[in-house]
């Protein structure tokens, strides 16, 4: 059985009962059993999302599953007195829309889905030594928060008022060689461990982004 791994827009071009392909020998090959599978960012079973930030800075960025084939990507851009960072899939369907105002008392970010509807407020925290941000519903009542490490780089969203409930993880790549091995490169990458796969996920990647543009990138 041959699998093909595909972003969205491209499923309809393949036939249902016969696919044609080339290979090496230039010769056509006939493959009656095929699976697809569509490659999306929000998809229930990926445990560990690998965030490439090496060019994040500079306006994008990419988004892979621990195979390494990529499933999304980011785009930043400076809007009058915000910056705003739109999430996307695989496709390049807009998930969701990250903005965050320049001239503020502290940092806030509001996340809004593709359909522009509220789905997340982030707070940065104006006292602390080890990076904390907080994420607050429609209500203004927070719902998960996001307590780092002293270097910044590792971070654990929780429930506000347990600690002991985890629902993501944000660690530099390297910290994770016991899941993904010595042969996949943790140059430039972080990773974001979902250990709570009934959150949303999309406010998880977005969490992950926010914390990233806001102390990793100054």
């Amino acid at each position: 059985m041959l699998i093909l791994l595909l972003p969205h827009k491209h499923v309809l071009n393949i036939p249902v009962n016969l696919l044609v392909l080339r290979c090496s020998l230039n010769r056509p090959v006939k493959l009656h059993r095929i699976k697809v599978i569509i490659l999306s960012l929000l998809d229930p079973s990926i445990e560990y999302y690998v965030l490439h930030e090496k060019t994040w800075k500079f306006g994008g960025g990419d988004i892979y599953n621990p195979q390494g084939e990529k499933i999304g990507f980011i785009k930043r851009k400076l809007i009058s007195m915000c910056t705003e960072i739109e999430l996307c899939d695989s496709d390049e369907k807009s998930l969701a829309v990250i903005s965050r105002k320049i001239v503020s008392v502290r940092p806030i970010y509001n996340v809004k889905d593709s359909e522009g509807s509220f789905i997340g407020r982030a707070k940065k925290s104006l006292i602390t030594f080890r990076g904390s941000i907080d994420m607050y519903d429609s209500d203004n009542k927070i719902i998960y928060r996001a307590q780092g490490g002293v270097t910044k780089w590792e971070f654990r969203i929780t429930a506000p008022d347990d600690k002991k409930r985890v629902f993501a993880e944000i660690k530099r790549g390297d910290k994770w060689r016991d899941v993904f091995g010595r042969a996949f490169s943790f140059k430039d990458r972080y990773v974001l461990h979902i250990a709570n796969p009934d959150v949303p996920r999309l406010i998880l990647l977005a969490y992950a982004i926010i914390i990233d543009n806001e102390y990793h990138h100054k």
